[in-house]
């Protein structure tokens, strides 16, 4: 009788634990980045409304997704980094609660959009995006007025 109740203590103790452990797994890896996991180069901008392309190729603007965080970052230093949670439906790629990224000085919450994320190809404070391909190191997002291509770094 005792060998059974004691049976019934660790089981009880083991049950919820295993809950617990395998709940916090699928929260750490719900709506990780996926194939979108990594560096990429912004090489182009095609300004769908004005008809016009903007080689970026030569300049050194990257988006780095990594679990559910997206860093904007020009690796030069002459523009300001900015950071996004994003989240991934289908082929819907919803950036929200941008951030001025600024460890010296403490991240800062943008409230209104700041012309400076032009140069990283986002146009609105808290944009949205289908993404049209991302494969063999290319990807390729639209956000109905501009058309965002980058290569994997």
């Amino acid at each position: 009788m005792n060998q059974k109740m004691n049976r019934t203590k660790v089981l009880s103790f083991v049950f919820p634990l295993l809950a617990l452990l395998f709940s916090s797994c699928s929260l750490e890896t719900d709506n990780d980045a996926g194939r979108l996991e990594g560096m990429w180069h912004l090489v182009r901008i095609d300004d769908m409304t004005a008809g016009t392309t903007e080689d970026m190729s030569s300049k050194t603007v990257f988006w780095s997704f990594q679990a559910r965080l997206l860093q904007l970052e020009e690796k030069k230093g002459t523009h300001s980094s900015y950071l996004y949670r994003f989240s991934i439906d289908g082929d819907r790629l919803t950036l929200s609660s941008p951030y001025l990224y600024d460890r010296e000085n403490g991240d800062r919450p943008l409230s209104v959009y700041e012309p400076a994320l032009a140069f990283f190809g986002i146009r609105t404070l808290v944009p949205a995006f289908r993404i049209e391909r991302v494969r063999k190191g290319e990807m390729v997002l639209n956000d109905g007025s501009a058309r965002l291509c980058f290569d994997k770094f």
